[in-house]
């Protein structure tokens, strides 16, 4: 006697029901992601900066001194990721690295006199950014969509 087969789901269906590639998690991130980046992207053309570089600055803007495993924690970008964004932050002179007083071992990531100002303005735009781009939401929604996205982080 066989044993019956173990019946799954199709692949390709979506709780029991056709799936359709446009309607995946993971395409509907991406596309929302691209959509969001272009988006930041563009607030940042007045001050050069790339995304990413925008956002180290707003963090650091924030709390100033952090050490390149706390800004890239925070930031989420891995060690060889957040080297190569503060090299390029040094030599446009908005942060500088500083040997930590109390651990001569470690450094400390400072926003220069004009990374302080530059950090001002671009939290300044951070916020604009993110009120007009959520604009369309409902603030419950809003709620929502972040408390979701932070449940697919963790």
């Amino acid at each position: 006697m066989n044993p019956r087969p173990v019946r799954y789901p199709a692949v390709g269906t979506h709780r029991f029901r056709p799936m359709k590639p446009d309607d995946c998690i993971f395409f509907r991130l991406a596309k929302a992601n691209q959509t969001a980046g272009r988006f930041w992207k563009k607030q940042l053309t007045p001050f050069k900066l790339t995304a990413v570089q925008g956002l180290v600055l707003a963090f650091l803007n924030a709390q100033d001194g952090l050490t390149p495993a706390q800004l890239g924690k925070r930031v989420r970008l891995d060690s060889a990721t957040m080297t190569g964004v503060l090299t390029r932050l040094e030599k446009l002179g908005l942060v500088t690295r500083c040997q930590d007083r109390e651990d001569r071992r470690s450094v400390r990531i400072h926003l220069t006199a004009q990374g302080r100002q530059t950090g001002r303005r671009v939290a300044s735009t951070l916020a604009v950014a993110h009120d007009t781009f959520m604009a369309p939401f409902s603030p419950e929604e809003a709620d929502l969509l972040g408390a979701l996205l932070q449940r697919i982080e963790t």
